[in-house]
């Protein structure tokens, strides 16, 4: 994975630059600063070679290695022996906030942040106590330090989180109708796609097809939007009348489409019952809607999706020829 790769070189590059920082003037001096200055550095070769090696880590170690390599940063800073060297190491935290960002969400990168900024502003105070500068003299190093530790991550995270919110969006509105807030014939497709290949038990198949009745005619005489409302009230009985884990769906124009997994045959026969008891009256145009209907076992020999919903909208269409609760058993 190029990206595991990638974290993994970056920790590396920082024991690169640990090592030359050993060697420079405004490095650690003395020999308890140096020590633990080279443990820090060896630690980022050993997580830099983990990431090179093994396979990506679950969310818990991601947040362990943010963890580590803030106050890792933090430590090695206080190791160093000016403010511009203490300041400047602090800098190499922006590349934690942006992994933060990118791959942990608001949460992590907030304490990230909050962290990074009490470490400047202490390391500042603590370059005033030392008597080695001055609050202002440090701001030519603090302030880029926030900039890139602070700032930037914040930045990119709210493009992240706009990015990811707009695709939640667009993925929703290719999948729901939105007059109803169902799902639409494409989103119940990919729904059942994913349902059908995951059933390994047998299960009772049951499909309600409804469809609403003389809604042309309720169109004509009071407008569409007595139309519109009458359609949301079915979705409204629909949904209050199915369980959550069955699929409702308009499947466009005033038809819907109920479909649901049961493990016996009597729990089918109970979901289409309740909507049938339901089926007159509904909204404040007191519509009435048709319905058909088909269950069928997953275990019978060529079980096919396809039929068994043509079952069902063949009852359905004798039932709207004589407004009659339709019921249709396939064997």
């Amino acid at each position: 994975m190029p990206l595991k790769i990638a974290i993994g070189l970056l920790c590396l590059s920082i024991v690169v630059l640990g090592t030359l920082i050993q060697f420079h003037p405004l490095g650690p001096h003395g020999l308890w600063p140096r020590l633990i200055h080279g443990v820090l550095v060896a630690s980022a070769l050993v997580v830099g070679m983990c990431w090179v090696v093994l396979p990506w880590p679950r969310r818990r170690l991601a947040i362990a290695f943010v963890w580590w390599a803030d106050i890792s940063m933090v430590v090695g800073a206080c190791t160093l022996s000016a403010p511009a060297s203490r300041l400047g190491a602090l800098a190499h935290m922006g590349l934690i906030g942006v992994f933060a960002a990118f791959l942990l969400g608001w949460r992590v990168l907030a304490v990230h942040c909050v962290f990074a900024t009490v470490a400047i502003f202490g390391l500042m105070g603590w370059n005033v106590r030392l008597g080695e500068a001055t609050w202002f003299d440090q701001y030519v190093y603090s302030a880029p330090a926030l900039s890139s530790v602070v700032l930037l991550p914040i930045i990119i995270q709210v493009v992240v989180e706009g990015g990811r919110r707009s695709l939640k969006a667009i993925s929703l509105a290719a999948h729901q109708d939105p007059l109803t807030g169902l799902l639409n014939r494409r989103g119940v497709q990919v729904a059942l796609s994913s349902l059908l290949s995951g059933q390994r038990a047998t299960r009772i198949v049951a499909v309600v097809l409804v469809d609403v009745d003389e809604l042309k005619e309720l169109n004509d005489r009071l407008g569409h939007d007595a139309g519109d409302e009458s359609i949301r009230a079915v979705a409204a009985m629909l949904a209050t009348t199915t369980r959550a884990s069955d699929l409702t769906a308009r499947m466009g124009g005033d038809e819907f489409m109920v479909v649901g997994f049961f493990d016996h045959a009597d729990e089918a026969t109970g979901l289409i019952e309740r909507i049938g008891a339901r089926r007159f009256g509904i909204g404040p145009h007191r519509a009435s809607v048709s319905m058909g209907s088909a269950m069928r076992s997953t275990s019978v020999a060529g079980f096919d999706f396809e039929s068994l919903r043509r079952a069902a909208d063949e009852e359905l269409r004798g039932a709207k020829i004589e407004r009659r609760n339709g019921f249709h058993a396939v064997p």
